[in-house]
């Protein structure tokens, strides 16, 4: 009977999958990601573009993996891609405007997307203190004027939320992997 002997960090490696995909970022997608970056704080203001993943690191202080910052990076520049017209930001029949998702949030926003236990309210009980953020989706001010969205209403958070959401993807809500 013949033996196999494998270096341990093969073993390792075989066991976890992900484990040799989880390499640092490419100077090339870093080199993106910051322009892109910079770019979104530029013309949405500072808060729209949340957490620089490689100044900062991550929420749970792992390590950011290129796989990261090239899907950040996908974010960031449908971020700067122009939204869509505003027939379609309403989610009016006939347009591409309608985002379905079972069990959604309003508007068929994914329902990971209502931080605010489905509360409209924009007052200060439901308006995060530190960032601004308020109503249903916790939409920061700034986002809201980058989109030109209003607030004010339920109809208005749920048409700004499905914008951001067709723009960003779920992403755009820490409750929905972001």
């Amino acid at each position: 009977m013949k033996r196999f002997l494998m270096p341990t960090g093969v073993a390792v490696a075989a066991l976890v999958p992900g484990v040799a995909a989880a390499k640092a970022p490419t100077p090339a997608h870093a080199r993106a990601y910051e322009n892109a970056y910079r770019e979104v704080s530029d013309k949405l203001g500072p808060r729209v573009p949340g957490r620089n993943i490689l100044k900062d690191g991550r929420k749970d202080h792992g390590t950011v993996t290129d796989a990261q910052t090239v899907s950040s990076l996908n974010v960031l520049e449908r971020m700067l891609t122009p939204a869509l017209a505003s027939g379609a930001a309403s989610g009016a029949p006939g347009s591409s405007g309608a985002l379905t998702s079972a069990g959604g949030g309003g508007g068929g926003v994914p329902a990971c997307a209502s931080e605010s236990g489905g509360n409209y309210s924009t007052g200060s009980a439901n308006t995060n203190s530190s960032s601004g953020a308020t109503g249903r989706y916790q939409i920061l001010p700034s986002t809201a004027a980058a989109y030109g969205c209003n607030l004010a209403t339920a109809g208005g958070q749920d048409a700004c939320a499905q914008t951001i959401y067709r723009n960003q993807g779920a992403s755009a809500w820490v409750g929905c992997g972001g």
